[in-house]
């Protein structure tokens, strides 16, 4: 045990009881980001902490801000109803309650007969309106606040909520918080806070952001950067592999089936790609021998309903099974789950910085994980020297190659998909939200739509034709492929159907009546709109959203120009009546009192 690194010696005087939880909990001694925060941000400085993924950076802003509540007595009757001391701000709804779980797990060893401190959840469920979290509040008068921006905004604009009292803001993942998906929301809720406060930004890439970071209110910050060779933890194998596109499924077999492991966390591109694969894997567990019987499986990504998420991530976490998580990058971030000891990536996140936090999830204080990433081969072996340059230092791992040959497993997917029109549509969904996926990598000199294997790729989704879409007809070349079929075995798609007979009784009501038109240019257009490719559509949206948007845009100008003319006329107004009671004065003033002439008389 490093002596410097002691609890005893923190530079902090610690309450007791706060030192007897710290010892039930595990937490030997400090870790370096511990050590230098906690005194810091306990007393009265702003801090800027960067330190690697798994480092204890939690706990080193959950210590300052129950030991400044009871410092600051906000737990006792002096504490306005309505008013808050701390707030905790994390990108994702599963880190906001990893975050209160940790505050709570503290709780568990604080003093019965002292005042109570309290922590409350913020983020948005299906089953709590923000009406529910605000009555909440104001009956069980929690300290400390932790939740997701768009909630915590919508709390904090409640009239019953205020704001003046808080003393103490955290940004959790500060880097992700301050983009441009989260800024305006996180920008609004520092102009409801009080200038006068601690803030706390923490990351593990926080200097990404650059001067974004001012934009937070920071007052004489200490930026608190705990150096190490690597970018990565020491107890953190990174690795890759290369394998051409159709297998990369067939390698997430073999891992699952020969490797050992107690969790594995496997990123998947898209949300969709997440519950595509979710479902072909539970079928080929259940009806086929390629997927050993006990290892769980769970999914878990952004569209699905907050309770659902939460419900997925606890199972995930409480199983004692050889488990696997299908998920994608909302899990990338500052979880920590217990005995995940691999992390898998099918695809490298378009966000470089992204890479180093899935890693991340395995490795964590100073336990033994590794992570493996797999890239096309071609030109995507180009990013292991891009990481180099951002010191991640990564290296090759060849994988086994067992399990039937790729054709037959293909055909095994590819029968599956022909059970259900549903599983096609999904699977033609999938790769084209992929493509887009692809075409947003920040290392677009690497990651080009003009290298990939459209044949591999759509294989891999299962598919037997490529879709429609203008990414493909640009950069595809390959001329062997006629009108998008990749197999021999032409399928019938007008009696390919629907397992769900409603859909496909729609489906046939729609064919009819193409097949009753007999105009050459509308059915033109009817099969046009019909078979429109999927970029297409998700354009169009995206041009009707930008339209939606400048036309409020302009609505808002004019409402502003017409309530302008209107004082304006208002004023106008105003000076008319001014001037001419003026007039009058200055008539009374300059008249004699004799009115009329007298000349005649």
């Amino acid at each position: 045990m490093s002596e410097s690194l002691s609890w005893d010696n923190i530079d902090y005087p610690l309450q007791p009881w706060m030192k007897n939880a710290i010892e039930v909990m595990g937490f030997d001694t400090m870790t370096p980001v511990q050590a230098s925060t906690v005194p810091l941000f306990a007393r009265n400085k702003d801090v800027v902490v960067e330190s690697v993924t798994g480092s204890g950076k939690t706990v080193a802003f959950v210590i300052p801000i129950i030991e400044k509540i009871i410092a600051e007595e906000a737990n006792t009757s002096k504490f306005k109803k309505g008013n808050f001391h701390s707030l905790v701000i994390a990108p994702t709804r599963e880190l906001s309650t990893q975050i209160n779980d940790v505050f709570h797990t503290f709780f568990q060893h604080y003093p019965e007969d002292q005042p109570p401190i309290k922590c409350q959840l913020l983020v948005g469920t299906h089953q709590k309106s923000v009406r529910d979290d605000v009555a909440t509040f104001l009956e069980d008068k929690p300290q400390i606040l932790v939740g997701t921006p768009g909630r915590v905004l919508d709390f904090l604009q409640f009239p019953s909520v205020k704001t003046s009292s808080c003393g103490m803001l955290v940004l959790d993942e500060a880097d992700r918080l301050l983009d441009m998906s989260f800024m305006g929301d996180v920008q609004r809720i520092l102009n409801l806070l009080p200038k006068q406060r601690r803030t706390g930004l923490f990351s593990a890439t926080i200097s990404s952001i650059g001067d974004l970071i001012f934009k937070t209110g920071l007052r004489n910050p200490v930026k608190v950067t705990v150096k190490s060779k690597n970018a990565s933890p020491s107890s953190l194998g990174l690795y890759y592999t290369l394998v051409e596109p159709q297998e990369k499924l067939q390698q997430f077999l073999n891992i699952m089936n020969n490797y050992k492991f107690k969790k594995c966390i496997a990123y998947f591109p898209t949300c969709i790609s997440v519950t595509y694969f979710y479902a072909f894997l539970k079928y080929i567990q259940n009806e086929t021998s390629h997927l050993d019987s006990e290892v769980e499986l769970y999914s878990l990504h952004g569209k699905l309903q907050t309770t659902s998420r939460l419900k997925t991530l606890e199972k995930f976490t409480e199983t004692l099974g050889k488990s696997v998580l299908l998920t994608t990058d909302v899990a990338a971030r500052g979880l920590d789950i217990s005995e995940v000891d691999l992390v898998l990536q099918l695809d490298p996140p378009t966000d470089t910085s992204v890479f180093l936090h899935r890693c991340g999830r395995t490795g964590r204080a100073n336990r033994v994980g590794k992570a493996i990433a797999f890239l096309n081969v071609g030109r995507e072996e180009d990013y292991i020297p891009f990481l180099e340059v951002k010191d991640i230092h990564i290296e090759e791992m060849s994988l086994k190659r067992d399990g039937i040959p790729r054709e037959d497993f293909y055909c095994v997917f590819k029968n599956w998909l022909l059970k259900d029109r549903a599983r096609f549509d999904l699977g033609v969904r999938s790769f084209v939200a992929y493509i887009k996926h692809y075409s947003n990598h920040s290392a677009s000199s690497i990651f080009r739509l003009q290298s990939l294997d459209y044949v591999g790729l759509a294989k891999l989704y299962g598919l037997f034709r490529l879709p429609k879409m203008p990414e493909i007809t640009k950069h595809f070349k390959d001329n062997s492929v006629k009108d998008g079929w990749i197999t021999e075995d032409r399928v019938d798609l007008d009696n390919f159907a629907y397992k769900d007979k409603k859909k496909e009784s729609v489906r046939q009501s729609e064919l009819r009546n193409i097949q009753k038109i007999h105009d050459k240019k509308k059915l033109k257009f009817e099969l046009k709109k019909k078979n429109m490719a999927w970029s297409d559509k998700a354009e169009t949206k995206e041009s009707k959203l930008e339209r939606k948007a400048k036309l409020a845009l302009k609505r808002k100008a004019l409402e502003e120009q017409i309530q302008k003319d209107q004082e304006n006329v208002e004023n106008e107004v105003e000076q008319d009546w001014k001037s001419v009671i003026l007039q009058n004065k200055k008539r009374k003033g300059n008249s004699s009192g004799i009115q009329g002439s007298f000349d005649d008389l």
